[in-house]
């Protein structure tokens, strides 16, 4: 496998196994995934486009938000440069030391996203980039507690990567290990979104960094 290929599996889901292995893969490799795929200049001026415009559109001024996953920080740092409060919740030790050194006035914490803690209506917003590693079978619950943290008129950011056959996993292992990702369909993404208890505002669809990958689809999304 060369650096930039990816592997389709016939995996239905993400196994605990995957999600084990992916999270020992970022703890190993943070610095690389960071320098590679998130705070290069060009996925920062994708996601400045793609991600942080249509929030500040969207989200109370100077709101507070919670980044789940908040990875190496990069989103955090964006974020905050426009003003908002955020805190910062990720499931790997190494992609958030690492953020603590590249945003070390930020706050963040390392938490199962399957029991997040916060009391309803903490937050204006709830960003969720690159929700790659959530099993599907858990994603609607996850979406549904996004939508009790959230406060009243609160935005839902979401993205996720899509798939175009049947599979719905795929593997990649430029890192120096394995990375097992969820893949979605866009029906899919706004089918669980609506039965969650939101109303989608805006939702793109937007190439990948890397063109050989599955690109993204994305959306703001206000709870009802």
């Amino acid at each position: 496998m060369n650096k930039l290929a990816y592997q389709l599996l016939p995996d239905e889901d993400l196994s605990e196994t995957q999600v084990y292995v992916a999270t020992q893969t970022y703890n190993r490799f943070a610095k690389e995934f960071a320098e590679k795929w998130e705070w290069n200049p060009l996925t920062v001026r994708e996601i400045t486009k793609y991600n942080i415009a249509p929030v500040v559109k969207y989200a109370k001024k100077n709101g507070s938000v919670l980044l789940v996953s908040c990875q190496s920080g990069r989103d955090y740092a964006l974020l905050d440069q426009k003003g908002f409060v955020c805190l910062g919740v990720g499931f790997s030790y190494g992609l958030l030391t690492e953020a603590i050194k590249r945003v070390p006035r930020g706050l963040f914490v390392r938490l199962n996203l399957k029991s997040l803690p916060f009391m309803p209506e903490s937050f204006d917003v709830v960003y969720a980039d690159a929700l790659m590693h959530t099993p599907k079978k858990e994603m609607k619950e996850l979406l549904r507690d996004f939508s009790i943290f959230l406060r009243p008129k609160g935005v839902l950011y979401l993205s996720l990567q899509l798939g175009k056959s049947k599979h719905q996993v795929m593997v990649m292992e430029d890192l120096g290990g394995k990375l097992y990702i969820t893949l979605y369909k866009k029906p899919e993404i706004m089918n669980l979104v609506k039965s969650a208890g939101f109303t989608v505002l805006w939702s793109k669809t937007s190439p990948h960094t890397d063109a050989s990958l599955p690109g993204w689809f994305s959306l703001i999304a206000k709870k009802l």
